[in-house]
């Protein structure tokens, strides 16, 4: 039934290398369903993956209850279809609406500072990590959307050692998806914004969050050299 993805009837498989184990990011806890997760397999680099679901069109209420409606008609015209409804990532929003009714100041509507964090996925790694995006869109809309990372790069092709890197991936719509693994995996330690190409209708409308690099603390070093003991001794 096509009405079923509006109430979140949809999902992904995700196959991983043979072999592979996965635990909730940051946990060692195994989770097979987690949104963002640590895979290991034999033979293969240890890498973080992010399953992110790009939506489009769906059907938003407010906290009254009452639908949001971020398109509205012109006078005298119906407003298009295809670009009525609202925007989110796996299932979640931060719509600049909500933000500034806080704070008028439109160039700190992305503060966590001043607004705390987005309701969006918040993607963690360490400096240095290998990390791969997973993006799709699983229905909704036929009309394309756009993922950037900033301060990040990819390469077109994933495997291929010649195809072109680039800082957008653009053309994601129903039915495909991308598979983005950072170059040189996670950037310096900080917040970067990954979002929509398009500000005017995606990003003011939700479609935002957040990618959280953090440095390795001396602790830190000292759990995944324990762990990496404990497991030798252990087989």
């Amino acid at each position: 039934m096509r009405n079923h993805r509006y109430h979140g009837l949809f999902g992904a498989v995700i196959v991983e290398p043979a072999g592979a184990e996965w635990h909730a990011n940051f946990s060692r806890k195994k989770d097979a369903f987690a949104e963002q997760a640590v895979i290991t397999a034999p033979g293969v680099e240890c890498f973080r993956e992010y399953a992110l679901f790009i939506q489009n069109g769906i059907r938003l209420l407010d906290a009254q209850g009452q639908l949001i409606r971020t398109v509205s008609a012109a006078e005298g015209e119906n407003a298009d279809d295809e670009d009525t409804g609202e925007k989110g990532y796996n299932y979640r929003s931060e719509r600049f609406y909500n933000r500034l009714l806080k704070d008028k100041r439109v160039w700190k509507v992305f503060s966590s500072k001043i607004h705390g964090d987005p309701a969006t996925p918040i993607w963690k790694a360490y400096s240095g990590d290998r990390v791969i995006f997973r993006a799709m869109m699983p229905a909704d809309k036929p009309r394309n959307v756009s993922l950037t990372v900033h301060g990040h790069m990819w390469r077109e092709q994933p495997g291929d050692a010649l195809s072109r890197e680039i800082p957008l991936q653009g053309a994601i719509s129903i039915g495909n998806r991308a598979e983005m693994e950072l170059k040189g995996g996670a950037s310096c330690p900080g917040d970067y914004l990954y979002r929509s190409g398009s500000f005017a209708w995606d990003v003011e409308s939700g479609m935002w969050g957040i990618f959280r690099v953090m440095r390795h603390t001396f602790g830190d070093k000292c759990k995944n050299i324990c762990g990496k003991i404990i497991r030798r001794r252990t087989k």
